[in-house]
């Protein structure tokens, strides 16, 4: 969201993450994952969604350094769509670092298709500030594909666009 000029109050970071094997399949690849963030001094929980649920797998992790904690959350690409998005990623600069960030259009539609208050406002907060690589057009193409046309409409109209 900052990436794109949107300010949110919250400070943890959202990653998607595309592996193989998965944890969405491989329970031992959780119990691995879960062990050695454990064993790096962080916590870990795996927040399992039900079978409709946008998102059917998350790992919430935790670390507490010297300035305070830092919290990540991972959801895995379970779609084809969401695979293409990570490649899509545009490399930003972070503190002299190249970090790979959801094109806009594609963190919109993750947003849509989570589909909470919190997600919808920030969908609305994305139209709002209008990032220069955000191209509406095929947003709405994208979103109508993807059968959240009538979502990105309400989230259009609200944020006047």
């Amino acid at each position: 969201m900052a990436t794109w000029g949107a300010v949110r109050a919250t400070q943890d970071i959202d990653f998607l993450a595309d592996s193989d094997p998965s944890p969405l399949k491989e329970l031992r690849l959780r119990d691995r994952l879960k062990k050695y963030i454990e064993q790096q001094g962080g916590r870990a929980e795996w927040l399992v969604g039900g079978h409709d649920d946008p998102i059917p797998l998350l790992l919430r992790i935790g670390f507490s350094p010297n300035q305070g904690t830092v919290a990540a959350d991972i959801l895995w690409a379970h779609k084809r769509w969401q695979r293409d998005a990570l490649q899509r990623a545009i490399a930003v600069d972070v503190a002299g670092d190249q970090v790979p960030v959801l094109h806009p259009e594609d963190l919109i539609l993750m947003k849509l298709e989570a589909g909470g208050p919190q997600d919808l406002l920030d969908v609305q907060e994305l139209l709002s500030v209008s990032p220069p690589q955000l191209d509406v057009t095929r947003l709405k193409e994208s979103a109508k594909r993807l059968r959240l046309g009538k979502v990105l409409g309400e989230c259009l109209r609200a944020a006047r666009k």
